[in-house]
């Protein structure tokens, strides 16, 4: 849609005031650019995915979000700042995965050791950069922490001891690593989370 037919168009205050909440929720995030073009580009691209009838607010936010990251986050270098979910109910591979990550500058969310918990996170904060997910949480899978996140552009990878083809079909493209996690905290886990820099040289 056009910048002249967006004009054309007359939002409702409750309607205003929902798209600019979606818009100023993703615009905060760390990773958005501070370049002001982009602010207004995206601007655009909220409206008018409002306008070809994404209403509901978390199927905008969502939708939006995935846009966003992928066209206008910022570029780093490092892990410094990054805020990465580590979901996992053994203490000590948590204890030892929170570790690693901070040390690699990475601003750990959690560990939380039960699917309710990570759920709840999950919904909640919306500025997370990745997450790591052991799959079985006390008997309980954590697919549907999974594929919220997933609808929500954020990066993810699978700590486990299982073999990679027990993960449903929606998830075989996500890294798997296998236990113990801070052993195996490589390259290919920070290229998968796009910061393809941050390993100490």
């Amino acid at each position: 849609m056009t910048s002249n037919r967006l004009a054309q168009r007359v939002l409702e205050p409750d309607e205003l005031e929902m798209v600019q909440g979606v818009f100023d929720r993703i615009t905060s995030q760390p990773w958005f650019s501070r370049e002001p073009s982009h602010r207004t580009e995206f601007a655009r691209y909220v409206l008018n995915m409002y306008f070809r009838g994404l209403v509901m607010p978390w199927k905008l936010e969502g939708f939006c979000t995935v846009a966003a990251r992928k066209r206008y986050a910022i570029s780093r270098s490092g892990l410094e700042g990054r805020r990465i979910l580590v979901v996992e109910d053994d203490y000590y591979e948590a204890q030892e995965t929170a570790t690693a990550l901070t040390e690699l500058g990475a601003q750990v969310v959690g560990p939380i050791s039960n699917l309710s918990a990570a759920m709840d996170v999950a919904a909640r904060d919306m500025r997370l950069d990745g997450a790591l997910l052991d799959i079985n949480l006390d008997g309980e899978m954590v697919y549907p922490v999974a594929g919220f996140l997933k609808m929500h552009g954020v990066p993810l990878a699978f700590l486990t001891g299982y073999d990679g083809r027990v993960l449903p079909a929606a998830f075989r493209s996500a890294p798997i690593f296998v236990k113990p996690m801070a052993r195996s905290l490589n390259k290919s886990l920070i290229t998968h989370f796009g910061l393809e820099q941050c390993l100490p040289r």
